[in-house]
């Protein structure tokens, strides 16, 4: 065999391994130090998660950040009129009337900046939004109007895998010390209407609406707003 057709056959293999690879490879979270890209599709999840309500599934996984945001304290929450959804009750959105439709539309459009004290923070069981997966679970954390509130006033904000993944700095260890000092925080995020939850309303959370996902998490230290990140001991 001459010497051009034994390179030309060594790529054709070369390249039908990379090929074999590529199509078979494993789903891994892009790493936040090389992008810091939040990702469509994370452990082989995509945004509409599996099984559940879709539309509210998407809506949970947004990977985009609020351009504007209004700023409020969880009490201004509480306030966001919910008469209208709640009639909706846990139907899927899908099947919501018009009216029910656009005004969630027009809701969870804004974006929102949270400003409260941590009451407490524990990871989510597994959910329709991230594909019943074991390995990807939201930090659920109550905010409220004070430190002394009890979680039945409080908002429920959540950190989603996707904006964890380029966050590897938003640990359930640091948000538990965050608890246990009832420190002031600082939330951005989008604006959810959250229908699976409405027993839990005045027992485990004083509202249906939620700041979800969190895109950016900051904690009051020394008089100034600083990154999780950032937080020392």
């Amino acid at each position: 065999m001459k010497k051009q057709n034994k390179y030309g056959l060594i790529i054709l293999i070369a390249a039908l391994i990379a090929i074999i690879w590529y199509v078979n490879r494993p789903n891994v979270i892009p790493p936040s130090q090389e992008s810091g890209v939040i990702p469509e599709r994370i452990g082989g999840v995509g945004l509409e998660g599996s099984g559940g309500d879709a539309e509210l599934n998407r809506e949970k996984n947004r990977i985009e950040a609020p351009k504007t945001f209004a700023d409020l304290r969880p009490i201004d929450m509480l306030a966001i009129p919910s008469a209208l959804l709640v009639e909706a009750g846990r139907e899927k959105r899908a099947r919501w009337n018009r009216a029910e439709r656009n005004y969630l539309g027009r809701e969870e459009s804004l974006g929102v900046r949270l400003t409260g004290y941590v009451l407490h923070a524990k990871e989510s069981g597994v959910e329709s939004c991230n594909g019943y997966s074991d390995t990807l679970r939201d930090f659920h954390i109550w905010i409220a109007d004070a430190p002394t509130d009890d979680k039945g006033s409080a908002v429920i904000v959540e950190m989603t895998p996707r904006w964890k993944s380029v966050h590897p700095e938003w640990q359930l260890r640091e948000l538990d010390r965050l608890a246990r000092d009832r420190a002031m925080v600082r939330v951005t995020g989008w604006l959810l209407w959250d229908e699976e939850h409405p027993d839990e309303v005045g027992k485990s959370r004083g509202t249906q609406w939620e700041v979800h996902p969190v895109t950016n998490f900051e904690v009051m230290k020394d008089g100034v707003w600083q990154p999780l990140s950032e937080r020392q001991p």
